[in-house]
């Protein structure tokens, strides 16, 4: 007897609740030999190719289920999701604003979309959405947690505190929170919390990744007590689990850094006139925790400028560009190799295409689309021969305050381009051949790259902003100056920093862990990237 759609629909169910995928997929493919046009068979064989990592077969499954049934929000809200992790972000936003208006039919439909929302930097729809789901749900710390990240970067820090406490009293145990909330004390967030870090920290059940939260949160206590040692043991003990992963990369990243000096030798044809047809990429980048944020808002005050945020469709482009170069990585020797065997126009077509997606409207004629990834610096070669019209922006700062600041921040975890920052010498080897190459693009560049220190920057703000904005050939703008008063959305580790004015308390902090930072120093200078001593 043949069983019915509905009794294998039921069983799908089950093994779909269990992670029993290859029952799953049987259980579709026998509804579908009895009824082809049944959307949920479709659907949940999208969820089984995206758990087989074969991302563009579940858009294509998913894109099925939804010709039958395209009113479906949680259809909408996954395709979204999908569709943001492939990078499609017009076809994302698209997506999740129809999976919005449908009316998810629960907590989970909203936070998916809020967190979709929040990915492709509309942090107001995620916030409309994450409440949503925390009203639904208000028992649910995860999604305290994801609408307080979205109060955060909307500058609202006391809503972001409230959920952040909210997930914090629903489970004690959220390292992750404890950490989010510790990085507000920057805004002054209330209430001492040093004792129950310390607690949790010495829980005999925690996970790497918890020790790595923790860690990061005691040392930020410890650093407001003035406790500098302290905070840099806390920091030494939360990241030690994760140590081989920076050295293990640190030879990975010096082939690299060695791959792109020696693949660029000779200048990029002269820089044509400005485009008059539409926007002119403007790339701000760097070492991040060097200012890059603070660029891009100061010059996001201008009229003539509009930022994308911190989008990767540069590294995309070039490793499309690369074609099957027998590297499954973003970015190594051989997708340089063949990146630089295809055509320059190849990357460009592929870059200008993703973020024309993410333009609801074209730029003005004259006017500037910033995009503000930071490691971008190690693309400048590709930049300048793809994209020759484009502007570039080199931020630079004191290599023992970059190397301090990158150690002492938490990066996104899953990225391995931000491995060397568990281990403190692997970091400081990392700043090091950074520094190198990037004296390597201003020496075969030159004026094509405007160099921006830090440090002169908030010595003398409208010195340096003139001097951008001619570069930039823009008219003198005061706003540039009150950057601070822009209301945008930031979801990067200078969210909190850029919403006051120019401080300067940022300036020489590695004196402060000038011991601990001794072997990182010796590095530093060995590889001869120090600034000259006063008077030197």
């Amino acid at each position: 007897m043949v069983e019915s759609v509905q009794a294998l629909h039921r069983r799908a169910q089950r093994h779909l609740n269990r992670g029993e995928y290859a029952p799953l997929a049987a259980c579709c493919k026998a509804i579908l030999r009895q009824q082809q046009d049944f959307a949920d068979a479709w659907f949940l064989l999208s969820v089984v190719a995206e758990a087989a990592g074969d991302l563009p077969r579940a858009r294509d499954l998913r894109t099925r289920a939804l010709e039958l049934d395209e009113g479906n929000a949680e259809y909408l809200a996954q395709q979204a999701r999908l569709l943001s992790r492939l990078n499609h972000s017009a076809e994302a936003l698209v997506a999740a604003r129809a999976g919005l208006a449908a009316g998810p039919a629960n907590a989970l439909g909203f936070d998916t979309l809020g967190v979709v929302f929040s990915r492709l930097a509309r942090y107001e729809e995620a916030r409309e959405a994450l409440a949503e789901a925390v009203r639904l749900a208000p028992e649910n710390p995860q999604y305290r947690f994801n609408l307080a990240a979205a109060e955060q970067f909307l500058g609202d820090s006391a809503a972001a505190e409230t959920h952040y406490r909210a997930a914090l009293a629903l489970r004690p145990d959220f390292a992750r929170a404890w950490w989010a909330l510790s990085e507000l004390r920057k805004t002054g967030a209330t209430g001492d919390v040093l004792p129950t870090l310390e607690e949790q920290a010495a829980r005999p059940d925690l996970s790497a990744e918890d020790a790595l939260y923790l860690g990061h949160a005691l040392a930020r206590e410890y650093e407001l007590r003035g406790a500098y040692t302290a905070a840099f043991t806390a920091l030494g003990r939360g990241k030690a689990a994760r140590r081989e992963r920076a050295l293990a990369g640190k030879a990975r990243d010096a082939a690299l850094f060695r791959a792109l000096g020696d693949a660029f030798r000779s200048a990029a044809p002269e820089r044509p006139p400005r485009s008059v047809d539409g926007g002119t990429p403007l790339f701000v980048v760097g070492m991040p925790r060097t200012g890059t944020t603070l660029v891009e808002r100061i010059l996001t005050c201008h009229e003539a400028v509009r930022s994308l945020g911190e989008i990767q469709d540069l590294a995309h482009a070039v490793r499309r560009s690369a074609g099957d170069c027998g590297s499954a990585d973003v970015l190594d020797p051989a997708v340089i190799e063949g990146a630089l065997a295809a055509t320059a126009g190849t990357a460009a077509a592929y870059y200008q295409q993703a973020t024309a997606e993410r333009l609801e409207q074209a730029p003005a004629p004259g006017h500037y689309v910033l995009d503000k990834m930071p490691l971008n610096a190690l693309y400048i070669g590709f930049i300048l021969r793809s994209l020759p019209e484009a502007r570039i922006v080199l931020l630079r700062r004191d290599p023992r305050d970059t190397c301090l600041s990158n150690y002492r921040q938490l990066f996104a975890v899953d990225y391995s381009y931000y491995d060397y920052h568990y281990d403190l010498e692997a970091t400081a080897h990392y700043v090091a051949a950074f520094e190198e190459l990037m004296a390597h693009w201003l020496a075969l560049y030159g004026k094509r790259i405007h160099s921006l220190s830090y440090e002169a920057l908030v010595a003398e703000p409208e010195r340096e902003v003139r001097a951008l904005l001619d570069y930039l050939e823009l008219p003198w703008e005061p706003r540039c100056l009150a950057f601070h008063l822009n209301a945008a959305g930031v979801a990067t580790p200078s969210a909190l920093q850029v919403r006051k004015p120019l401080y300067r308390d940022a300036l020489e902090r590695w004196r402060l862990y000038e011991k601990e930072l001794a072997p990182a120093t010796a590095i530093l200078a060995a590889a001869g990237v120090l600034p000259p001593a006063p008077g030197a």
